[in-house]
């Protein structure tokens, strides 16, 4: 896959973008063509932009140009800016995608110029992390737990972004595909208008009547909302999805993980294990070549130098567990305290609102959802009956990684995920 896009989860983003600041508020977008429209002139033209809007605390726009790598199109997510937005202040971090590493630099909730970056050489990507780290005035850092950067957080970024999508990659210029269709909807329409002249304008009427009658009923609405003795329109319940009823358990998903483990061999000869991820519905491998001759692991896609190569095995669908009801914080704090997890809990941010309803046109403000979440890490010796052990009898717990790195000194499975728990 391109350098230009990565997946994180099952979602794929653009990376790779120049961040400028913008020069004004009003028409970013504008900006942006402009800009890209000077780059030609170096013999880079940008094929696509991102905006940043600005925001409340004072934070002036930003635009991100690219030069469209092979696979970017519009309506791209783009990582730096959806992550950006997650995390504010001023942080720096480097994060182990399937295609290769991706450094992000934000300071002052800003990205800097050259702060979207992609390395396929994990080296380069930490020489990186480190020389920004060097400059100081970080907040925070975030770096894979096997580079042994000090006050580095490992969190996953999946954690991080939490399915963040709002910023996405726009086309600098029309195609010349949708030219033509525009085109043609033109030239479309002046037939269809031609024809229909003679009754054209009692549609018009109609139409015009019936919106009057609407904005009438919306002003009397407006005007009465609120109003002691008059008729009000009551909000309707939100609906909020029970996110972890349609997921797996953590006992299916340990025991996905397991039986596909034990299909793989432990070793091939010339061969070493260096890196291994479960979701339960598949396994991600990493393999690094030992000296001597050898044949390559079956099923391993290599990189140029044949050195090393990732492999990802997929895994037989899971069901959603179902109904389930939650447990109080309490609870779940006792277990974590009475278990002496090995691992950390930490608040999340509440699922967002669902959308108002599409007939009812009073204020929307729903209240947050009748549950709380927290994410948690475990690492545990024993796989998979310890962490099983850890989490049994707690519902609202859904496992989105297990991960273990076979060689290090101290290999342990790392256990990530998130627990809905009861709103008090």
């Amino acid at each position: 896959m391109p350098s230009g896009i990565v997946t994180v989860g099952s979602r794929r983003y653009a990376t790779g973008l120049y961040w400028e600041n913008s020069p004004g508020t009003g028409r970013v977008a504008q900006i942006a063509r402009e800009a890209a429209a000077q780059s030609k002139q170096s013999g880079e033209p940008a094929r696509f932009f991102a905006v940043r809007p600005g925001n409340k605390s004072g934070r002036i726009p930003q635009f991100g140009l690219s030069g469209g790598v092979q696979g970017q199109e519009a309506g791209m997510p783009v990582l730096a800016a959806c992550l950006a937005g997650q995390i504010p202040g001023s942080w720096a971090g480097a994060f182990r995608l399937n295609e290769g590493i991706v450094v992000v630099i934000v300071r002052d909730d800003l990205i800097v110029p050259d702060g979207d970056l992609f390395f396929a050489d994990e080296a380069e990507a930490r020489d990186r992390l480190i020389q920004e780290i060097g400059f100081g005035g970080l907040q925070s850092t975030y770096a894979p737990e096997a580079w042994s950067i000090p006050s580095a957080d490992s969190i996953p970024l999946t954690l991080l972004l939490d399915d963040r999508k709002d910023i996405k990659l726009q086309a600098v210029e029309i195609s010349q595909k949708a030219k033509i269709a525009i085109l043609g909807g033109i030239v479309f329409f002046a037939v269809v208008v031609g024809g229909v002249w003679f009754w054209q304008e009692k549609v018009a009427d109609d139409a015009a009547a019936a919106a009057a009658e609407a904005e009438r009923l919306r002003m009397l609405q407006n005007v009465t909302q609120g109003i002691p003795g008059m008729p009000q329109q009551a909000p309707p319940e939100p609906k909020y999805d029970r996110v972890w009823e349609s997921k797996p358990s953590p006992s299916a998903v340990f025991d996905a993980c397991a039986r596909g483990l034990a299909k793989i061999p432990a070793a091939v000869a010339g061969w070493r294990i260096t890196g291994l991820q479960c979701d339960g519905q598949a396994i991600n491998l990493q393999w690094a070549r030992e000296k001597g001759m050898s044949a390559p692991p079956p099923g391993v896609t290599l990189n140029a130098s044949g050195t090393a190569g990732s492999q990802n095995v997929v895994l037989p669908a899971l069901h959603p567990r179902g109904p389930q009801d939650l447990v109080n914080p309490d609870a779940v704090i006792k277990q974590y305290l009475m278990q002496d997890w090995p691992g950390t809990i930490a608040e999340m941010n509440d699922d967002p609102p669902p959308p108002k309803p599409p007939n009812y046109n009073g204020p929307w403000n729903p209240p947050p959802p009748p549950w709380i979440k927290r994410s948690f890490t475990l690492r545990v010796s024993q796989f998979p009956a310890e962490a099983d052990g850890l989490l049994s009898g707690l519902p609202g717990v859904i496992v989105t990684r297990t991960s273990v790195e076979p060689n290090s000194p101290q290999s342990a499975w790392d256990i990530q995920g998130v627990i809905y728990e009861n709103r008090k």
